[in-house]
């Protein structure tokens, strides 16, 4: 998902407006609107901080997850059951996006990892 639809789940979920947003976060409204519309994709770091403290998420979650590349850490991630896991990630809501990543930190902590 792109940064305005990310905002715009956010929104409905929540049941706000672009006005209600801009004065809960103390963002303005024009910049809200920018980035709503998707004329403003790369808004400054801290009107995505004030967002994300908004909407309870990371930064990160209002990224674009499958837009970016892989690292080489990362290899094997551009099979097809690679994409396709990355893909089922993408679409988890924020919260439940953060949930896997602490829950696989745990496994990794406890000995888990892949060697």
């Amino acid at each position: 998902m792109t940064l305005h639809e990310v905002i715009a789940q956010n929104k409905k979920r929540l049941r706000i407006n672009n006005e209600q947003l801009s004065k809960a976060t103390g963002v303005p409204k024009s910049t809200i609107d920018k980035i709503t519309a998707g004329t403003t994709t790369d808004p400054k770091l801290s009107t995505l901080t004030a967002l994300a403290n908004y909407f309870g998420c990371t930064i990160d979650d209002l990224s674009d997850i499958q837009q970016k590349t892989p690292t080489p850490e990362c290899e094997g991630w551009d099979s097809v059951d690679g994409r396709q896991l990355l893909a089922d990630f993408a679409s988890l809501p924020p919260v439940d996006r953060r949930k896997v990543v602490e829950y696989a930190a745990l496994l990794a902590a406890r000995g888990f990892a892949q060697q």
